[in-house]
């Protein structure tokens, strides 16, 4: 980022003496956005790979015509949020990717468009859960009456809200917000807006891994230590959704609340 005329163009802005800018701050200035970028980036292609796991989860396979015709329409429902998004998405990059930002409109448009595009961020992962919603009806292919349908409903439909919370509360957070918190920040404190002070926090494991690569690495750093808590995250989940169920399972088999024969028929007509 150039901000070499930014005094001189802020009192022509404003008409009162600009503030003293040192090279420090300058520096704070551009070094979350430049994590933003390589964080979008990261993301971009992170969806590039996973998408195609994601389109396996339709249940095109099954014999019922219209289920098919429905998961069609969730596929195509689903790809068109993807695109609106992503659309904002590269908007949102092509601004960050100006080679300065001069004036004091530039810096509260800057301001304007990270917190809108956050909130849109949001915004995109909640749209999921109708989706899901919809999927998990789809996987029981609408029928309520069978047993044990209910409850492969409820944990296909607890699995994606648990994912969207974890999702909203850490990936936004650790790869765009406090970033964004930063900036904010930043552009209030240069426009004598009153601010509160910051608490230092204390380091998280993640934010531990990504200074220690990014130190060794440079920015390719950040990107292997994204992808490396981005796998180990999903493994483990998975890991723990399913060693949850396996143990649900057991104990009520063990109990006499579950009929093994009947579950085992129940997921048979799932594939």
């Amino acid at each position: 980022m150039e901000l070499d005329n930014f005094k001189e163009l802020w009192n022509k802005d404003t008409g009162q003496e600009p503030p003293e800018i040192s090279l420090e701050k300058q520096r704070e200035i551009h070094s979350p956005l430049q994590m933003l970028k390589i964080n979008m980036k990261t993301e971009f292609w992170l969806m590039v790979v996973t998408l195609p796991l994601l389109l396996t989860s339709f249940p095109f396979a099954s014999t019922d015509s219209n289920i098919r015709t429905i998961s069609t329409f969730v596929t195509i429902l689903t790809i068109a949020f993807m695109c609106y998004f992503y659309s904002r998405f590269l908007k949102l990059y092509t601004l960050l990717q100006k080679n300065s930002i001069n004036t004091n409109y530039d810096l509260f448009n800057l301001k304007t468009q990270l917190l809108i595009s956050k909130e849109i961020y949001i915004s995109y992962y909640i749209s999921y859960i109708p989706l899901a919603f919809l999927l998990s009806l789809i996987k029981i292919n609408f029928h309520f009456d069978m047993e044990y349908n209910l409850a492969i409903f409820g944990i296909s439909f607890l699995i994606t809200l648990l994912l969207v919370c974890f999702i909203i509360k850490y990936w936004i957070y650790y790869m765009y917000g406090r970033y964004i918190d930063d900036v904010v920040y930043l552009v209030d404190e240069l426009n004598g807006v009153e601010v509160k002070p910051r608490t230092e926090k204390k380091k998280t494991w993640f934010e531990r891994s990504q200074k220690y690569f990014m130190n060794k690495f440079g920015i390719k750093g950040n990107i292997m230590n994204t992808v490396i808590w981005y796998v180990s995250v999903y493994i483990s989940i998975i890991l723990f959704l399913t060693l949850t169920l396996l143990i649900i399972i057991i104990i009520g088999a063990k109990l006499g609340f579950i009929d093994m024969t009947t579950l085992h028929r129940a997921l048979d007509r799932l594939n």
